[in-house]
């Protein structure tokens, strides 16, 4: 477990007004899929203005419910990668989380999400500990997926995000 979250915690609570990449690479379609239901079940309700993904073969809008899963239709080609936000979001231990994004696409010939958020004093520790939780959850039956943190200017590398992460995972 993670003893010094004050490092981690310095990272994420100075708003730079960028927004910072949490990376789940390399997976298959299926865990792609399972990834993102896995997310969402952990939000209260999708914050996108107008949340749409983009059919390949339809070229128009396609509303998206909440209860909709269109990584679905990524993964099977059929849809274009798309990006939602979501609100309301608390890990399995009711901890608090602000707005978190999510992006579905391919990146280096692979399936990948990537969970975006806004840095801001609403990261708290108990909020950064209900992250670890959700990443942890999702994860769970992942097979070989590097996890890497970016666009932080605050951690350029993303070495300390890794080595929270390594050791929250780990322990």
């Amino acid at each position: 477990m993670i003893e010094d979250w004050s490092e981690l915690l310095s990272i994420f609570t100075e708003n730079d007004v960028s927004l910072p990449d949490i990376e789940l690479l390399h997976l298959s379609g299926r865990e792609a899929i399972a990834g993102y239901e896995r997310f969402g079940n952990f939000a209260g309700y999708i914050s996108s203005e107008i949340p749409y993904y983009w059919p390949v073969t339809n070229q128009c809008e396609v509303s998206i419910l909440f209860t909709d899963n269109p990584s679905v239709q990524f993964v099977a080609g059929e849809a274009e990668p798309f990006h939602l936000c979501f609100g309301g979001i608390k890990s399995l231990t009711g901890k608090k989380l602000p707005e978190l994004g999510a992006f579905v696409f391919v990146f280096v010939f692979a399936d990948s999400l990537v969970i975006d958020y806004r840095m801001g004093p609403e990261w708290t520790q108990a909020a950064l500990e209900g992250l670890f939780e959700i990443l942890l959850a999702i994860t769970a039956k992942f097979q070989n997926y590097p996890i890497e943190h970016k666009i932080n200017i605050k951690d350029n590398d993303g070495s300390i995000f890794k080595s929270h992460w390594d050791a929250y995972h780990n322990a």
